[in-house]
Formats: C-alpha cells, structure tokens, sequence
C-alpha cells in the first residue's frame, strides 16, 4: 500500500479551547458503532450521562444531542472535551478524533490530508510560500486489485494523478505570475481532456455559490452582500490582480484543492467537471478576498484564513453542496 500525505500533514495540532470557531459548536457530530460499544461498557454517572445524551439522526444513525447555541453537550465552559478529559482519547468517536483529517482510499494508494474547515489547518498551510509538496511512502505489502473495476479505478488513478503533479509542477515554477500560471493549469487540462472547459464567469460563479444550501445565516449574509455588489468587487478584482499578480500563496491553495477533489474523477472519469470545480474554488476565493480588499483597505493573513476556511466549511463538508457545484443540478 503507498500512502500519499502534504508535507505539512504531521505538523497539525489542535488548537482545541484557543480556537475561534469550535468544530465541536454548530455541526451534527455522529457516533460510530464501535465508539457506541464504549459507551455502552462506561460505568457510572458519566457514562449513564453519555448514553443519555446520544440519539438517531434523521438518516438513522447516531449522533450527540446538541445542546443550546448547537454546542456539543460534552463541551465544557473552556471548550474542553469531558469525554476526552475523563475517558481519554480513545473513547472519542471517530469523527472527533480524525477531524480535520480525511482520507481517500484507491486501489493500492491512501490519500491523506487535513481539511480547510480548521482555521489551523489554513494557517499551517498559508504560513510560507513554500510549495505544496506531497510526500509518499510505501509499506510494501502486496497490493491486490480483487475486480476488473479496481483495476480501471487505479488505472484512472495513475492516469489522472499524472495530470495532478504536472499541475503542481506549473504552480511552483519559477516562470510567471499566478494568474499566467493559471492560464497554463488550463492549457494543460484542455490537453489532457481533449476539450475546451466549460468554466462559468466570474459572475456565474458567485450565482452558483449563492445556490448552494447555507450552512448558517451568517453564510447566508455573507454570500446575498457579494452577490448584491459583486459588481463592485468584479471591477475593483482588476486592481487587486495587479497586486496580488505574484502571491505565493494561491498556488498552494490551488494545490491543496486539486490534491483533496481530482482523483475522485478516477471513479466516474469526470476529469472536466472536477478540474472545473478546482479553478472555479480558487476563483471565488479569491473573489471573496477581494471583497475583504474592497471594505477594509487591505487583506491580512487573518483574513485570508477565515475566507479561506468559510469557503471549506461550506462547500467541501457539504456533500450535497460539493456535488452541486462540480455536476450542476
């Protein structure tokens, strides 16, 4: 099996009661069966307190009852686990333990990384300008391809990832501004695919985000202000690409996109409508850090990060929201 991983990946560490915006605040945290067998063995009030405070989601599963202001009930006053604090890290369900991190498994090859919906993971990523490197290690252990369908997905795998390290290979060049590199990234996938993309407008862009399901009513406020002045935005990006014309920072964003969403394409073959979804993400990115430009004068890092990371929290952990805008309706 090769594993496949950022160079930056081990360098993550929860923040946990230093963070501003708490994944244990605002989101449904499901429990996994085997974490479920834990709780059930757990003695005592806390334990009784546990199984009190889990119940089935609308699909079926289960998940923890969130409590006032959608906080997990097990967050305490210094937004500390008391699971964690009184039963240790392995009575943690698995989402709790593995978040930020995913995972994306392919025949012989596991890709991970850490998700853009943790601010620490954007700062980790956007503290340098060095390149996105992915880093690859090999446990050698024979890998078994069990159906002719594993073996066309780690055909497609092989053959897609190829066009994702020239991609990366482009970014990190030394040749060009970030926007000339990106009319190269679209040179070479309109080569590979054989077609021209069919990549929205500017505009059409900003529409699609606002048809996306909101995640809260702060994203909704967020996206109906762009939307409402994105003329505004749209004309003040022409000043804002002069100046940011040689950022090394949206590179590595790029990077990070293609490497979490293209070989996907290795399960259904839609490499056009994935690498659209990638040049699209950072177009609006970008777009909203224009936004922040326009209204404060400047964009700092802090600023960067939170658009950053909103974008992740609405698009990449919404799975209805991340289909919509790679396939449309």
């Amino acid at each position: 099996m090769i594993y496949i991983k950022p160079s930056f990946y081990d360098d993550f560490k929860c923040t946990a009661s230093k963070c501003s915006d708490n994944c244990c605040i605002g989101w449904e945290i499901d429990v996994d069966e085997e974490t479920l067998k834990k709780y059930n063995n757990i003695q005592g009030s806390f334990g009784d307190e546990i199984r009190e405070k889990i119940e089935k989601s609308p699909d079926g599963s289960k998940c923890f009852k969130l409590s006032e202001n959608d906080r997990c009930p097990f967050l305490n006053n210094e937004n500390l686990c008391r699971i964690y604090i009184n039963c240790g890290e392995d009575a943690l369900c698995d989402i709790c333990k593995n978040h930020p991190r995913f995972f994306e498994w392919f025949p012989g090859v596991t890709e991970c990384g850490l998700g853009l919906s943790c601010e620490e993971v954007c700062r980790i990523l956007l503290s340098d300008d060095k390149p996105f490197e992915l880093l690859e290690t090999n446990d050698f252990n024979p890998i078994n391809l069990e159906s002719k369908e594993d073996t066309v997905v780690s055909d497609a795998y092989i053959f897609i990832s190829g066009l994702r390290q020239n991609i990366l290979n482009v970014l990190f060049s030394d040749k060009g501004s970030f926007y000339e590199k990106l009319e190269r990234v679209i040179d070479d996938a309109e080569r590979f695919c054989g077609e021209e993309l069919p990549l929205r407008k500017n505009k059409e862009i900003i529409e699609a985000y606002k048809n996306t399901e909101p995640i809260d009513e702060k994203w909704t406020q967020y996206i109906e202000k762009l939307w409402g002045n994105s003329d505004k935005y749209l004309e003040k990006r022409k000043v804002f690409k002069e100046e940011f014309k040689n950022d090394k920072l949206y590179p590595k964003i790029l990077a990070y996109i293609f490497y979490r969403h293209l070989t996907k394409a290795a399960f259904d073959m839609d490499i056009v409508s994935r690498v659209c979804f990638c040049l699209e993400s950072i177009r609006f990115i970008e777009i909203s850090d224009v936004k922040t430009y326009c209204e404060k004068g400047e964009l700092t890092l802090k600023d960067r990060i939170e658009n950053l990371k909103n974008w992740s929290k609405q698009v990449e952990y919404s799975a209805e929201n991340t289909d919509y805008m790679i396939y449309g309706d």
